[in-house]
């Protein structure tokens, strides 16, 4: 019902202000996913620490090099991202003008200075009290994922050599789908994952970073109305206390519905891009098959 009632909400928003409304905050969210690459290659190169998560073979020397590179990074774009979700949560009615790439930069600039027309000085958190969760927040993030996706790829592995083995084809000729399938699969997974055994932390560090800035974000359940966010917590725990203590525990999943949704969508994206890529193994098939075929015949009328 919640998912019926969200998906309504979401298309009204959409009539009303346009597809722009379904995509707020992409740009801007590009233009971070950019430079966290950007700061990683940087400090990888500076310091000769992994940018990318190393197996558990190559020891715990790497693995905590890793960590601290990310937690480095983060802390570089820390003002980016806030700029980022306050831009992701705006409503488009609440806008004075469009958000652009500079926007973002000029927000995150305000939000490390913290000053800005639109911010609340009172309210808003200096920049050092938003590392904890953030950091917590990307670090389980990419770990969480790194052990889901080797699982599912262990296993796509697995029942593709069993399927290989009764079809009796040789290992050397890999299909479309038997080469591409088991990554696809495995980065939508470990991302579904990631994403709802974190939410609790995902929503905490959100509040964090949009108390004081007067954002105005759709309410979706009536999708006509605009609400302030307001909130006035002091760090990560009393959010925490304040959520448990007035919400109750199931405040903390807050979202899930709208993540199912994403993630519903996002898999059936996933399964058609399989059932193109058996489609062009079929007809690859068949298409190989011609020439030999034709061969055949003639020498056999020969």
């Amino acid at each position: 019902a919640v998912v019926s009632t969200q998906s309504t909400g979401i298309y009204q928003i959409q009539h009303r202000q346009g597809v722009a409304a379904l995509w707020k905050g992409f740009t801007c969210h590009m233009m971070m996913e950019g430079l966290q690459l950007t700061t990683d290659s940087c400090i990888s190169h500076i310091t000769d620490l992994p940018k990318e998560l190393p197996s558990i073979s190559e020891g715990p020397a790497r693995t905590i090099g890793y960590i601290t590179l990310k937690t480095f990074s983060t802390i570089a774009t820390l003002p980016i991202l806030s700029a980022v979700i306050l831009d992701t949560v705006q409503s488009e009615s609440a806008r004075a003008d469009s958000a652009t790439p500079m926007s973002c930069l000029k927000d995150a600039l305000y939000r490390f200075t913290g000053s800005g027309s639109s911010y609340q000085y009172r309210l808003l958190l200096p920049v050092h009290q938003l590392i904890l969760p953030t950091v917590v927040y990307t670090l389980t993030w990419d770990l969480v994922g790194q052990v889901v996706h080797s699982a599912v790829l262990k296993f796509c592995k697995m029942k593709l050599n069993k399927q290989t083995d009764k079809e009796g084809r040789r290992q050397g000729k890999n299909t479309l789908t038997e080469s591409v399938w088991p990554e696809l699969l495995a980065g939508t997974v470990h991302c579904f994952v990631a994403d709802f055994s974190l939410l609790p932390v995902e929503l905490i560090m959100n509040r964090l970073h949009l108390q004081g800035t007067r954002a105005i974000v759709d309410n979706v359940l009536d999708s006509t109305s605009v609400i302030p966010y307001q909130a006035s917590y002091n760090n990560m725990q009393q959010c925490i206390e304040a959520l448990v203590d007035c919400e109750g525990v199931p405040s903390l999943w807050k979202g899930c519905s709208a993540l199912l949704l994403q993630y519903t969508a996002r898999f059936a994206v996933v399964h058609t891009v399989r059932m193109l890529m058996k489609y062009v193994n079929k007809f690859n098939e068949k298409k190989s098959l011609v020439p030999n075929d034709s061969v055949t015949s003639f020498t056999k009328d020969k």
